[in-house]
């Protein structure tokens, strides 16, 4: 959520101010507070104005100093950009390819434990491009590697999961090491 305001208007002579009424796109209504909500390619954005004394319009974004600062400055971007009519440029948060990779391959892993697959397929079918010998499993590198997935994959399961949903901030504790 942003929180926009009004302020003096000898700020930069560059400076533009908006009106919410001619925002493309989103819709407005008032409360206590102004509220906007304007759709993004991320989802839909939410717009908290503190006009006072009868304002009709505003010019400038809060950005308060705190954990979520750099998800507010990205949404300050993506608005800024929109106002310009301008593509939103990329997202900031998103989770890398490499990471995504990663918790797919151990949710599969985790999905062929639960239907009932030994180790030795997991790494056959997941990481091996050829059929891992039973008399050479037990010193298999890739034994290894399935029992790490498997252990990273519980705590994805056991909850881990959520830190996706507050990426790229931190819950207080990593659940994928």
């Amino acid at each position: 959520m942003l929180r926009a305001t009004q302020i003096r208007s000898s700020v930069s002579p560059s400076h533009q101010t908006v009106q919410p009424s001619r925002l493309s796109g989103a819709a407005v209504w008032k409360a206590d507070e102004l509220h906007i909500l304007w759709p993004a390619s991320t989802g839909t954005n939410n717009l908290v104005t503190d006009l006072r004394n009868g304002a009709t319009e505003f010019n400038a974004i809060i950005l308060p100093l705190d954990a979520a600062f750099e998800t507010r400055l990205d949404a300050a971007r993506r608005f800024w950009r929109a106002l310009d009519h301008r593509p939103p440029g990329p997202v900031y948060g998103a989770v890398p390819k490499q990471a995504k990779t990663r918790h797919i391959l151990n949710l599969r892993a985790h999905d062929a434990r639960r239907a009932g697959a030994v180790y030795r397929e997991i790494a056959e079918v997941l990481l091996s491009r050829e059929p891992v010998a039973p008399r050479d499993w037990r010193d298999h590198h890739l034994r290894h590697k399935v029992r790490a997935i498997l252990r990273r994959a519980d705590r994805l399961v056991g909850g881990g999961y959520r830190d996706l949903l507050f990426y790229p901030h931190s819950r207080g504790r990593k659940s994928d090491r």
